[in-house]
């Protein structure tokens, strides 16, 4: 587990803690990184899609590619956050026409993109790996996966009529109608720019995580952590106390904007209404 923190005036401080484990699989197809310099952040999870040879490789390949682009131009601008993405799936393209026997290689991707000297955010994301953002120790929002299952309960939710013998069906199915490798031209979903605020959390992770712990579990632990690496360590704990439910790899990585704890706490204790 690796926390860091990098302050320098006038920019926003932040701090970051990681986890990736192989669970009940033989190998783990989970990758992260980052780059964090005095004035901006990138961070990202990538997860290769199960069934297809070479997932651990377009895991890496994502998030190594979208890190070196974003360091040669540092941005939070919607076009070159897609430009990011739109690298990582090239490059997984370009690995499959190199690798026949892996032809058919591909991951999933999420990101969280920080400019330090503004207090601005953006995020993208494609597949089902997944980035939640929390303020006072409250879900504010999360991305909406690219999944059969999603999209089926997004039209439940409208009202759209769904087959009685194919509901439960698509209900339990997570396959992805979106991955980088998948296609040609790369579908990102960019959120809108996001003003940071101190105290602000983030957590990027991968499905074999948040299949095993709830928002409810990620809010709580939040509440009680004193800093990213102890967050983390509350989730990694409570995955492993269900990690028999799944035999996925699951993966973190938190960033912390300011000081969640000293933030969350006050929002706690004050009075209904007050703030």
């Amino acid at each position: 587990m690796l926390e860091a923190t990098r302050t320098t005036p006038f920019a926003v401080p932040l701090s970051t803690s990681q986890f990736s484990c192989v669970g009940e699989r033989s190998g783990n197809q989970d990758a992260i990184g980052y780059h964090l310099d005095d004035w901006f952040g990138c961070f990202v999870v990538s997860d290769g899609v199960g069934g297809n040879a070479g997932g651990e490789q377009a895991a890496r390949t994502a998030v190594d590619t979208a890190l070196n682009t974003f360091v040669a131009n540092p941005s939070v601008a919607a076009e070159d956050i897609q430009q990011c993405v739109t690298r990582a799936n090239d490059a997984i393209l370009a690995r499959q026409r190199a690798q026949a026997e892996q032809g058919k290689m591909s991951a999933t991707f999420v990101s969280l993109f920080v400019d330090r000297s503004n207090g601005q955010a953006r995020w993208a994301h494609v597949g089902d790996s997944r980035l939640y953002w929390f303020r006072r120790g409250v879900l504010m929002e999360r991305t909406e996966d690219h999944s059969l299952s999603q999209r089926s309960r997004e039209g439940m939710a409208q009202g759209e009529a769904v087959p009685a013998n194919g509901a439960q069906a698509l209900i339990q199915s997570n396959l992805l109608y979106r991955a980088l490798g998948a296609r040609e031209r790369a579908e990102a979903t960019v959120s809108g720019t996001q003003r940071l605020a101190d105290g602000d959390a983030f957590l990027l992770c991968t499905d074999g995580l948040w299949q095993l712990i709830s928002q409810q579990v990620m809010e709580r632990s939040l509440q009680l952590a004193d800093s990213a690496e102890e967050w983390l360590a509350l989730l990694r704990r409570a995955a492993e106390a269900k990690a028999d439910e799944s035999r996925d790899n699951f993966s973190a990585l938190a960033v912390w904007v300011g000081f969640p704890q000293q933030v969350t706490l006050a929002g706690t204790a004050a009075p209904p209404g007050a703030g």
